[in-house]
């Protein structure tokens, strides 16, 4: 089945407007030809049907554009056909305004009695069999298109309350609604949200198994499934995983969403979103991002294993903008260069930051979300710039051989049987790192010999040495256990005692340590650089990487990768104002140099590569231990290890 390594998204949401052009007005082959040879891509998504509902090509399902003057996608089709290009649809799926208007009763009824405007029901498949199974046969079929990416999918369901939906649920659980709905207090109406995220699961291997039944090759994913949207295991059959992380804080967006991907065990791919909007204030406007922008927000993604696209919008025509596509040359020449040591590639097992599927639907205001994400986007953040390799899982992935576990402040609790797996995964041999008082009181209700004083609000700061301060956000609390040792205290005054604010003690063969408030959302929101010191403390008791930075100048991430007989250092430059909303587009990202490494190898390796530029590495053999110096980062660079298996 064909990889999708690298490709370009375009699309414009078609909809009716006053003084709209005719689709395909300023079409041109010679724009598409451009495209393929000039960028190179492996693939090109365009717009088929965007979330108003119309096609903008002329389809036979009667959803058509109302003014077409160009068939624009048979014109796509041959010529990405014709220069050896893979051709594939962005089409809205659950969300469809145009379909809810014309079919009302295949909208979702929503707790205040009204229908959606734009949301349709997955119960009974209605919209499936009516619309986009029949949409997307045409596409395969009649057009030849490789493959469809789904938009509007799990981040656009929503809970349906139509009668037919709440009494095929209390057929089958036997639990009855009435009275709970919208209380997400309740076990009735948490199952019930749990049985309608069943639904959208079903829809979509339904409406994925019909169109394989008649084009087993054609490409479908649903955007976000099986993403920091809803990290499950895998069990629907879609041909591989994919989303379009945050444009704004598009770097640590990308840390996360990759990494929860990179876990499930399928081909996957990130989108960039090639501009920023800002809706308010004097600044107010469009900002298309640099290349070298798009180069960091590339390596993110290419540094985890998965394969990357840039989205840029087409015009209201559905002509492509060319003025920021030839740009692109330079980010897909960087891309090509890199993909052989980058795509496909595993994570060796070091630091997982644990995102739990059970606490996460808790929270979610909708069915699926990232609500209370910047917790975890913060805390993988916080690991990945002090030079940790960092894996991102969930309730079933965890279990994989990570020497370290770290479970991020909760917004509630885990599953009382995950939370003792956990405390089994400590007791042999494993370390197991909690952050936050919920965290902290959810794994003591569990068995954890731990004792916390009631979380407190007021504002209180935090020391390694009781001379340095930082200031502690949220919710924090003491924290106690006997035979601990005291990592760092936290203070009303600093002049005041302190109380234990930070440990760590040997449990069972393993390591069991905590810190007293949410370190993760702290980095997010105001960075310190205490921040990185106190884990730092912390970790240095819990684990010994197999790979470390001795010294940048600069921030490096670090991420370690293997195939074959092979170990693949990726190091990305995070250097630049990428998490400052303020600087919505710069290309100042100034290099990384002089970057010391270590790595722990069971013998000594075969070659030492820098990728992709070919050069041999000097280094030096110390016992178990390899040394080198990478002298500079510009934005992503490889290190090729071969032989010498990791310990």
């Amino acid at each position: 089945m064909f990889q999708r390594r690298y490709g370009l998204h375009f699309d414009f949401h078609a909809k009716p407007f006053e003084g709209m052009p005719a689709i395909g007005e300023t079409l041109s082959e010679d724009d598409i030809r451009e495209i393929c040879r000039r960028v190179k891509p492996e693939f090109i998504q365009i717009d088929c049907k965007g979330h108003p509902g119309y096609a903008s090509y002329p389809t036979r399902l009667g959803n058509a554009m109302p003014v077409i003057c160009k068939d624009t996608l048979s014109l796509w089709r041959r010529v990405t056909k014709e220069e050896g290009v893979k051709l594939f649809m962005h089409y809205s799926g659950v969300m469809d305004e145009r379909f809810c208007q014309k079919h009302p009763e295949c909208a979702v009824l929503r707790l205040d009695g009204t229908r959606s405007p734009n949301v349709t029901r997955t119960f009974g498949h209605r919209y499936a069999d009516m619309l986009l199974i029949p949409q997307l046969l045409e596409l395969a079929g009649m057009y030849g298109v490789d493959g469809v990416w789904v938009d509007g999918e799990c981040w656009a369901t929503e809970v349906d309350y139509d009668p037919e939906t709440v009494s095929a649920f209390e057929n089958e659980t036997g639990l009855i609604l009435r009275g709970h709905e919208g209380d997400l207090d309740s076990a009735e109406m948490q199952a019930f949200r749990a049985y309608c995220r069943k639904l959208f699961m079903d829809y979509v291997q339904y409406y994925t198994d019909k169109v394989h039944a008649v084009y087993p090759d054609f490409m479908i994913t649903s955007n976000w499934l099986y993403s920091d949207y809803m990290p499950e295991q895998v069990r629907v059959d879609v041909d591989y995983l994919s989303g379009d992380f945050n444009p704004w804080n598009s770097v640590c967006s990308a840390r996360v969403a990759g990494r929860a991907l990179a876990g499930q065990g399928k081909g996957w791919d990130l989108m960039s979103w090639n501009f920023r909007v800002n809706r308010e204030g004097y600044a107010a406007g469009v900002y298309v991002k640099s290349p070298q922008q798009i180069m960091q927000e590339a390596a993110s993604v290419l540094s985890l294993g998965g394969g990357f696209q840039n989205y840029i919008t087409q015009r209201k025509d559905g002509s492509p903008r060319m003025e920021q596509i030839r740009p692109m040359e330079q980010v897909f020449d960087f891309v090509r260069a890199r993909v052989p040591w980058c795509y496909g590639c595993e994570a060796v097992p070091q630091v997982a930051v644990f995102m739990s599927a059970h606490d996460r639907y808790l929270e979610c205001k909708g069915l699926f979300g990232r609500d209370g994400g910047e917790r975890i986007m913060g805390l993988v953040a916080l690991l990945c710039d002090m030079g940790h390799s960092v894996s991102v899982v969930s309730e079933h992935s965890f279990e994989k051989g990570y020497p370290l576990i770290v479970v991020p402040e909760l917004y509630r609790e885990l599953e009382a049987d995950t939370a003792k797996q956990l405390l089994r995964y400590a007791r042999e041999g494993g370390s197991l790192l909690l952050i936050g008082p919920n965290a902290i009181a959810c794994m003591i209700r569990a068995g954890a010999p731990l004792t916390i004083e009631k979380p407190t609000q007021e504002r209180r700061v935090f020391s390694l040495d009781g001379e340095g301060f930082a200031s502690v956000y949220g919710a924090s609390c003491a924290v106690e256990a006997q035979g601990a040792e005291i990592l760092a205290r936290s203070y009303c005054e600093e002049r005041e005692a302190g109380q234990p604010f930070a440990l760590c003690l040997k449990y069972g063969k393993g390591m069991l340590s905590c810190v007293g408030a949410d370190i993760g959302l702290a980095y997010q929101e105001a960075r310190q650089s205490a921040h990185p010191k106190l884990l730092e403390r912390v970790m240095a008791r819990l684990y010994q990487p197999l790979a470390r930075i001795e010294s940048a100048e600069g921030t490096v991430e670090l991420t370690l990768l293997h195939r074959d007989n092979a170990l693949l250092l990726q190091l990305t430059n995070m250097n630049g104002p990428h998490h400052d909303t303020r600087t919505p587009s710069f290309s100042n990202i100034w290099p990384c140099r002089d970057v010391r490494l270590a790595l722990r190898l069971k013998a000594k390796p075969r070659a030492v590569t820098q990728r992709p530029c070919g050069k041999a590495v000097d280094f030096k053999w110390e016992g178990d231990t390899l040394r080198f110096t990478i002298d500079r980062v510009d934005y992503h660079e490889i290190v090729e290890i071969e032989t010498g298996a990791p310990e």
